[in-house]
């Protein structure tokens, strides 16, 4: 019965992704997701309240559930190379996911995501002793880093001009968080 109901599952996801590649996200109506599931339309709803569910469930079940296996197992910086991966590899579907504006959208999805896991990364870990730190709640720090991540990933996705792989966006990401700003620009070249 567990197999049924996740290949039902992964049937659903597929024909979610499936219809993305011709059409826009808001133009999709439940009927034609389950048409191109080949599942009835009340079965779509033992397993999804809308299709933004659905969508959640496509990037849980692409990527959030490596994730967390990874950050289960102390691995947290794979978890990230993981992120990057999974997104490259799917990037059409992600590029038209993230055109998905408003209450729901897939920013939004993504920022909640990345804002629970570094929340655990917090909970699980001592933040270190440094100067000015332990002024911030660890709220406040998953909020600044999830916002932070999400918006270099719906860059590097949505622009065209950004041709870089997930290796390369992973060590750029790495930059951009061992360094401040003040770190990154030359004022040599402006003066």
């Amino acid at each position: 019965m567990e197999r049924k109901r996740e290949a039902t599952r992964i049937l659903l996801e597929e024909g979610l992704k499936e219809l993305m590649r011709t059409r826009s996200f808001d133009k999709i109506t439940v009927k034609m997701i389950t048409d191109e599931a080949g599942v009835l339309r009340p079965t779509f709803y033992n397993y999804y309240r809308d299709k933004y569910e659905l969508l959640e469930g496509v990037f849980q079940g692409d990527i959030g559930e490596r994730m967390e296996e990874l950050i289960q197992d102390g691995m947290e910086e794979d978890a990230i190379r993981v992120l990057f991966l999974r997104l490259e590899r799917d990037r059409a579907f992600y590029k038209k996911a993230f055109e998905i504006t408003g209450q729901n959208s897939f920013e939004e999805i993504l920022e909640q995501y990345l804002y629970q896991m570094f929340m655990e990364c917090l909970l699980k870990y001592p933040l270190k002793t440094q100067p000015g730190i332990k002024i911030w709640k660890e709220e406040v720090i998953a909020k600044y880093y999830s916002i932070s991540l999400a918006s270099v990933i719906k860059g590097w996705i949505t622009e065209d001009k950004m041709e870089m792989s997930a290796d390369e966006v992973t060590k750029g990401y790495y930059l951009l968080l061992t360094h401040s700003i003040f770190d990154l620009i030359d004022k040599k070249e402006h003066l």
